[in-house]
């Protein structure tokens, strides 16, 4: 795949016309050119992504949505996992992550399990058929499945559930038999296809199929900010948009010059976070019930007993996904929020580099939760062995939430923007443009 850098230092062919387009990471106006199969480009100045094209952008992922869709419809109907101990089995279905915690009266722990990996997953499946074969023959309402499609797609957890998956046998080996039934394997091609449905899509691309990009009544420059330029970019469909104007006219959206109260709402997200860190590390986030006697495990407990029964690498995943990264991620959102507020030659260049890794690593913190669920649909052996989700499962699957969000609310070009004010613009996005 050829990658292709914006603004003057792009390389076209001589007959592509290039668009103008502004970055949502660092606000800057640059060209992209008339892209070949297999060639993307990216922010000159920040390096985002900002466009891609892939051979056969309609069938390859029609192909993969569907297939995906279809291996998610196996993974429900046959046996998933099978458990032997001391004589006893049992056997797991890939629902029972969800209805087994349903009928033990956690039902919001059941619900929010049973949402990210099994219904959004399928409507964002759904949801690239859907826009694919309507640019096909014109179905309705892709304007909107398209803004849920991109909405819904940082909460779909199926590549987490399988390493929680792998994490829960590794526990489980030394003390039983694991049988892998065919769901298993239905449900980890369903999880490669469903990646790869989501790779072989643009945003931007999909959106110039949607509808044509409508052209800006404000001249445009490339090397300069919108905000310079009296620009704003329409988050949903990556359309420019007057600063006058409030809603876009391609998918008819709110669009305002930065993301409203970022910086507050941010901060409040990440304090809640932080006030529910210390009990989801006090509190028992699973209960093991063995012949009568109950055993509460809290995470570092957790991951001390992995450690010296020598499944050192879980021990580690656990330790960096649950313990390090939620804490990293809280302190560096708390520090890119102080950068916004400090003169731009004093911000470190890299910090927007920063923001996209800590909102991508995010939410591999939910691998805990989704363990814990895992196990209490496997380890069924009545008064022999149990488990069960503790309260400390769903306090911390809080703190992972809180952190997403916070860093959806952040707006990083506020990194980019300067600190003063021109023409009545604020540029600490509490403004209502």
């Amino acid at each position: 795949m050829t990658s292709i850098t914006s603004d003057a230092a792009i390389h076209t062919k001589t007959d592509a016309t290039p668009e103008l387009t502004l970055c949502p990471h660092c606000d800057l106006v640059q060209q992209v050119p008339q892209l070949e199969p297999g060639e993307e480009s990216s922010c000159s100045r920040c390096g985002h992504h900002l466009d891609a094209r892939h051979p056969e952008p309609i069938v390859r992922p029609v192909l993969y949505a569907g297939s995906a869709l279809f291996m998610l419809l196996l993974a429900n109907l046959f046996p998933f996992v099978s458990m032997f101990a001391a004589g006893n089995s049992n056997e797991m279905h890939f629902f029972d992550t969800s209805s087994v915690l349903f009928s033990e009266h956690h039902q919001w722990l059941a619900i929010l399990i049973w949402l990210l990996i099994q219904l959004i997953p399928a409507v964002c499946m759904s949801a690239i058929l859907y826009l694919k074969l309507g640019m096909l023959y014109a179905l309705p309402a892709r304007t909107w499945v398209a803004r849920v499609l991109y909405m819904l797609k940082p909460w779909s957890m199926v590549d987490i559930f399988l390493m929680g998956l792998i994490i829960s046998f590794v526990k489980l080996v030394a003390d039983a038999d694991i049988s892998l039934g065919p769901s298993f394997w239905a449900f980890c091609l369903f999880c490669l296809l469903h990646l790869r449905a989501f790779q072989v899509i643009d945003r931007r691309e999909l959106w110039s199929k949607i509808a044509p990009c409508p052209a800006p009544e404000v001249r445009a420059r490339a090397g300069r900010t919108g905000l310079s330029q009296q620009l704003k970019l329409c988050k949903v469909c990556t359309a420019m948009v007057p600063v006058a104007q409030t809603h876009c006219s391609r998918c008819h959206s709110r669009v305002r010059l930065r993301q409203r109260s970022s910086i507050q709402n941010t901060i409040a997200l990440l304090i809640a976070a932080t006030l529910l860190y210390v009990p989801a590390n006090l509190l028992p986030i699973m209960r093991t019930v063995s012949f009568g006697e109950t055993i509460d495990s809290t995470i570092i407990s957790g991951l001390v007993l992995m450690w010296q029964d020598g499944a050192y690498p879980v021990a580690l995943i656990i330790l960096v996904a649950s313990v390090i990264v939620p804490v990293a991620k809280i302190l560096v959102m708390f520090w890119l929020c102080y950068l916004t507020a400090i003169p731009p030659h004093r911000r470190q260049r890299y910090s927007t580099q920063i923001y996209r890794l800590v909102d991508w690593v995010g939410r591999w913190s939910m691998v805990d939760v989704l363990v814990v669920a895992i196990m209490a649909a496997l380890v069924r052996f009545d008064l022999l062995m149990s488990v069960y989700p503790g309260v400390g499962a769903l306090v911390f699957a809080a703190v992972v939430i809180l952190t997403m969000l916070a860093a959806l609310s952040f707006d990083p070009r506020l990194l980019w923007d300067p600190l003063t004010e021109q023409k009545g613009v604020r540029f600490d996005a509490t403004n209502e443009c």
